[in-house]
């Protein structure tokens, strides 16, 4: 048995940047004690860090909360990667064997190493899927011990731009923070938010964020896809500030309150008009059709990453993300793309695996994948808050004797004996009294005349100048 680990987690979003700290029992049971957010429309755009300075601020902002609110002091933390530049990339990895022999674990091993040795333009491997292994005319997962002379290995790698994960790194290490360990958001999400089952049967996970929309497919529990879309909420909202000549607020607003991904015209029998600023109104059908419109291109860019594995996808389409609380996605989806699956809408898993006593509100704060990273995080993040430096107070100072005119005593009270007197200190006294009796008087001084009788004597002389010149 362990002892309680403080877990800090931050995932940075498009519209903000959001911090949670956990707390990992002994028995592995986990309490949620603290979550921050920022809102950053101008730090990250499309899951990529976009002013450094900002960012820094705003991981500064939520880490100093949680620090004075969880009275610690926090030293690493675990960080979730997405942005538009991830995605998979599939490669294959060839070995001829010098005989027929048993496959074996090193031979697997090696065309894993060999893999991650290909190289991607400005992009580093985040993570690699292992998909299967042809031995012979076969198609395997599981190659080790099966007889072949040559090997064929498939893998789906995840790959992102090297600047992704670097910038990060600058942000923390400006903080003089450490990065605990770098997760990839939506592998985590999806397993956290998918059952087994529906991984093993197939399915898409679909996370529509503010800016972007990320699709991860499984199948056979394997990732078979992933690929993050540079559309989103966000998108929706700029159409109707545009159009309407309203701010970004005002028309994110109105996307909450009149929004719909999709609207039967048997249903509009009389629009209402809606009030907007400067004592305008705006024309229900209108506002309607500038959403559906935006939310139509989205759900067709995810259908064309869905369509290849459609047949395959038995679990159907499982929904997240904050964009996806608009009404009507189940019926868009449907009728855009003529899926005739499962469509689900989930924000956290059935069950709950945390307990807290915190209002959390996981539709509205999207935070699946920051309880993911604390479930996945085993490594403490802080240590205790340093404690504020005593005054000094000087009625509490001792200050040591000067040398030679006492010690303490083991109680702390200075002894200060009274000097011995010896032969040679009373001989030396007496010598110093004969030198003061034998010296000679000194003559005293001419006390110099005040100022007063300065001035008389130079007033005689000058009136007797006078005198001698008449």
């Amino acid at each position: 048995m362990g002892a309680e680990k403080n877990i800090i987690a931050i995932e940075l979003g498009s519209s903000s940047i959001r911090g949670i700290v956990g707390q990992r029992k002994p028995d592995g049971t986990l309490q949620v004690l603290g979550y921050e957010r920022e809102n950053t429309p101008d730090c990250v755009r499309k899951g990529v860090i976009y002013n450094i300075d900002k960012t820094v601020q705003a991981i500064a902002n939520i880490l100093k909360r949680i620090e004075e609110r969880q009275k610690v002091f926090v030293n690493k933390v675990y960080v979730g990667i997405s942005g538009q530049s991830l995605h998979t990339v599939k490669n294959c990895v060839t070995r001829q064997l010098d005989a027929r022999m048993a496959i074996s674990e090193e031979v697997v091993d090696s065309l894993m190493d060999i893999n991650l040795t290909q190289s991607y333009d400005e992009s580093e491997i985040l993570d690699v899927a292992p998909q299967e292994y042809r031995v012979g005319s076969r198609l395997i997962n599981d190659p080790v011990g099966v007889m072949a002379d040559r090997i064929e290995g498939f893998y789906e790698n995840v790959v992102a731009r090297t600047v992704l994960r670097e910038n990060i790194s600058r942000c923390l290490a400006a903080l003089n923070k450490e990065v605990a360990h770098f997760y990839i958001s939506p592998l985590l999400l999806s397993g956290y938010l998918l059952t087994d089952t529906e991984k093993r049967s197939g399915c898409a996970l679909v996370d529509f964020g503010a800016e972007t929309t990320t699709v991860a497919i499984y199948e056979k529990n394997i990732l078979r896809h992933l690929m993050v879309i540079p559309l989103g909420g966000n998108n929706i909202t700029t159409d109707i500030a545009a159009s309407q000549h309203i701010e970004m607020e005002e028309a994110e607003q109105l996307k909450r309150m009149y929004g719909s991904a999709y609207t039967d015209e048997a249903d509009m029998t009389a629009p209402r008009q809606i009030n907007i600023s400067n004592d305008r109104v705006v024309d229900e059908k209108t506002l309607l059709n500038i959403i559906e419109a935006r939310q139509q291109e989205i759900i067709m860019n995810v259908w064309h990453q869905i369509a290849a594995y459609a047949d395959r996808l038995l679990s159907g389409v499982i929904v997240t993300g904050g964009a996806a609380n608009i009404r009507n996605i189940d019926t868009a989806f449907l009728n855009y793309t003529g899926f005739d699956k499962q469509f689900k809408v989930r924000h956290m898993p059935s069950t709950t695996e945390f307990t807290t006593t915190l209002k959390l509100d996981p539709q509205a704060n999207n935070i699946a994948t920051l309880v993911a990273m604390l479930r996945r995080g085993d490594q403490e993040c802080t240590s205790e808050m340093p404690r504020e430096p005593e005054l000094f107070d000087a009625r509490q100072q001792t200050e040591l004797p000067p040398a030679g005119k006492g010690q303490l005593n083991g109680e702390g009270v200075v002894n200060n004996p009274a000097p011995a007197t010896t032969d040679s200190a009373a001989s030396d006294g007496a010598a110093v009294e004969d030198r003061e009796e034998n010296k000679e008087p000194e003559e005293p001084k001419e006390k110099k005349p005040g100022a007063f009788k300065r001035f008389g004597k130079w007033l005689k002389e000058v009136s007797s100048t006078i005198v001698e010149e008449n």
